[in-house]
């Protein structure tokens, strides 16, 4: 072996302890949402998988350089530590990429039935750059558009979308929950509030121009950050998915879940519901932070019944906001009220749901996180 000076030897003993306590350090972020409770830091470890995953890997590759010149047991623990966390980490958002299996398949060269677009945004309350939206939801010019964090300033700066959707529905809010569906298709609904009452969703009856109706689910639940759990979003997405799978038939639930596709909530969501994710097989398409692109992750969703088939989604510009807008072009191509779904979810399933509504209702009951 050649010679090197003691401050060389020094340096490399440094950066293998590091090493090693980040790999520990990883390994329990991999790990730790297995833990089924609702505190936020707990869960908000489901949402960065994929930078976690990387930064794995590139410790990893140090690692390996390292142990071009040192060789043992221990550089082998650190290095099996470090890959099994990182491809871990990076099986959860593996799906959500082709080839993979696409989950909502594709239109095809045309749509048989009816084609319903959708424009959805959370807007940043504090945003004020008003024109940047308005603009984009006019140049877009959506069947739909669901607006989140809307203010009264929101609201009235907006106003021009009065003659281009006829049909709306909303309220506004100064707790960043405000929430407004304009529509060209006409429909009934209702604003609701599940667990908080300042906290609304929206359930809508939309109609197609050939007289056949689908439900469309606005939602905007709390996300768990430091003060408040997740417990009353876990249990508003199961509230919607029952009805989902209760109702049966063609759905859309569309919004800010303050969520990531892959975590165990999204997943028992889209068992209670019977639905799909449109992103799988296809790309992850993360839509927050707008300002950091390397601490991005899929907090926008729309999922989908398997009434319908996908013709296009995509990310759009920046508006000012800290989410991206996002756009979708769903094809009906069954009958919205044919059942495609068994009116209940395997026993399993419906254990899980029963426990996370509990534990849902009881913090909002206690007043856990109240606006």
């Amino acid at each position: 072996m050649d010679s090197e000076s003691p401050q060389l030897t020094g340096w490399r003993r440094w950066l293998q302890r590091v090493i090693a306590v980040l790999a520990i350090v990883l390994a329990i972020a991999a790990v730790l949402p297995f833990w089924q409770v609702d505190h936020w830091w707990v869960r908000v470890l489901d949402f960065p998988r994929l930078q976690l995953g990387l930064a794995g890997l590139v410790l990893l590759l140090l690692l390996a350089l390292l142990a071009a010149r040192y060789r043992g047991r221990r550089f082998l623990l650190i290095g099996s530590t470090l890959a099994a966390a990182s491809l871990f980490q990076l099986s959860h958002v593996l799906p959500y990429f082709a080839p993979m299996p696409k989950s909502v398949r594709d239109m095809g060269a045309r749509c048989d039935g009816q084609t319903v677009t959708l424009l959805g945004l959370n807007v940043l309350m504090d945003n004020r750059d008003y024109a940047r939206s308005l603009a984009l939801i006019e140049a877009v010019d959506a069947d739909i558009v669901l607006l989140t964090e809307m203010d009264a300033a929101w609201e009235g700066a907006m106003a021009p979308l009065d003659g281009r959707y006829p049909h709306r529905l909303g309220r506004a809010l100064p707790n960043r929950y405000g929430m407004h569906l304009y529509s060209k298709l006409p429909f009934e609904g209702q604003l609701l509030a599940r667990l908080q009452p300042n906290i609304p969703s929206i359930r809508a009856q939309m109609r197609l121009a050939n007289g056949e109706t689908f439900a469309l689910h606005g939602v905007h639940p709390e996300p768990p950050h430091p003060g408040e759990d997740s417990g009353e979003r876990d249990a508003e997405l199961v509230l919607v998915g029952r009805e989902v799978r209760e109702d049966g038939g063609a759905a859309i639930v569309f919004g800010d879940l303050n969520d990531v596709a892959w975590s165990e909530t999204s997943q028992l969501f889209l068992e209670v519901s019977g639905m799909s994710d449109p992103r799988e097989g296809r790309r992850l398409m993360p839509t927050f932070h707008a300002d950091y692109p390397f601490m991005r992750w899929p907090l926008d969703h729309l999922f989908a019944s398997e009434h319908w088939a996908l013709a296009s989604m995509e990310r759009l510009d920046d508006v000012g906001s800290d989410h991206f807008p996002v756009h979708f072009t769903l094809c009906l191509r069954h009958d919205p009220e044919r059942r495609l779904v068994t009116p209940q979810a395997d026993a399993d399933t419906e254990a899980k749901a029963n426990e996370q509504l509990g534990e849902g209702l009881e913090e909002a009951r206690s007043g856990d996180g109240e606006n």
